[in-house]
């Protein structure tokens, strides 16, 4: 047999005659032969080596071929070794106890040199396709983990598990849902100043922070258009609590970046805005998918944060009803809102 890499063969026989005819044999063929002369040698052996096929006794004195069988079977890393028995028991029922626990195949003493070779190579063949389909399942499993961890990337995870179950999802009505819109105060001016590397590094960095907060608080972002931040909770998982997740998120985004403007150069300083109300979602497009979201509710929700100021958060009259115990708020003047009239608004007091 001429291999790439040769084969590893442990011959277990409490006969000296009989390991030195086989290792004979088998030597002749390339393969890297190991002995044992009883079964706990054979267990010793196998605590150096992991070999590829295992031609082993039956009736040996000690430990027999059965129980050393069984040892290896139970050994986690060795239990997927073909074992062959060699035995002069021909009784069908020492086979099938063979069988039962687990070795491949028989080998009946005396051996025919032909005959071990053949049945030792056809286990090999068939070990070998076993390793490389066990190997191909494993990268399958890690191109699908990939997947999946794209996926996450762009889809919140209840439109994953959807698009997994049946290669599609549905778009859908969302009752209870508070929406929060986010952005810098004076971003284009400060932007226009910097290289772009930059702004991206810093925008990554920033948003990369705010997805934190988001899972923390059981808020999904949406979606980023250049300094906007989009994040929702209550969709696609209902959250009877999305107001108060919404606003801790919130109120965590504006903790982080008094944190972080203090050991940087440059002074981000975030505009939010929140409201609550119905909600539809679903994925948008045929080869650059996105999950967007729609409904006047979003439209009053940037309308929230384009009234709000330098580190506040300003919410709707909805949402403050909603969380008017949970926290302190300052009721601001009644201000008109384009296509909307006249709007309560409130700052969440920090």
């Amino acid at each position: 047999m001429t291999t790439a890499q040769k084969s590893t063969l442990l011959l277990v026989d409490d006969s000296p005659t009989s390991l030195k005819v086989l290792y004979k044999y088998f030597n002749q063929f390339d393969y890297e032969i190991f002995a044992a002369k009883s079964g706990e040698k054979a267990l010793e052996v196998l605590t150096q080596i992991k070999p590829d096929i295992i031609l082993l006794d039956v009736m040996m004195p000690g430990i027999d071929g059965f129980e050393t069988c069984h040892r290896i079977k139970e050994n986690e890393e060795m239990r997927e070794i073909p074992i062959i028995f060699m035995t002069a028991l021909s009784d069908t029922k020492n086979k099938v106890k063979g069988f039962e626990l687990g070795a491949v195949d028989y080998l009946t003493k005396p051996l025919q040199k032909e005959e071990v070779l053949a049945r030792v190579n056809t286990h090999l063949m068939i070990h070998n396709q076993h390793k490389k389909l066990a190997s191909q399942k494993e990268e399958l499993r890690e191109l699908n983990a990939s997947k999946d961890r794209l996926l996450l990337n762009i889809f919140p995870s209840k439109i994953v598990e959807d698009l997994k179950k049946s290669g599609k999802t549905e778009p859908q009505n969302f009752e209870k849902v508070s929406v929060l819109f986010s952005d810098f105060v004076g971003f284009t001016e400060i932007s226009s100043s910097l290289d772009p590397k930059v702004v991206i590094e810093e925008l990554s960095d920033i948003f990369t922070h705010f997805d934190e907060i988001m899972d923390k608080n059981n808020c999904e972002r949406i979606k980023t258009i250049g300094d906007a931040y989009l994040a929702v909770s209550g969709m696609p998982n209902p959250n009877q609590n999305h107001a108060k997740s919404v606003i801790n998120a919130a109120l965590e985004i504006i903790d982080y970046l008094n944190v972080r403007n203090q050991t940087t150069e440059i002074k981000w300083q975030p505009r939010i805005g929140v409201h609550s109300g119905k909600v539809v979602g679903g994925i948008v497009g045929i080869k650059k998918y996105i999950y967007d979201v729609f409904g006047d509710t979003i439209n009053t929700a940037s309308r929230m944060e384009s009234y709000s100021e330098s580190m506040k958060i300003n919410v709707s009259d909805a949402t403050y009803q909603l969380v008017k115990d949970e926290f302190e708020f300052f009721e601001r003047e009644t201000l008109f809102v384009k296509g909307k009239g006249r709007m309560k608004m409130y700052f969440v007091n920090e």
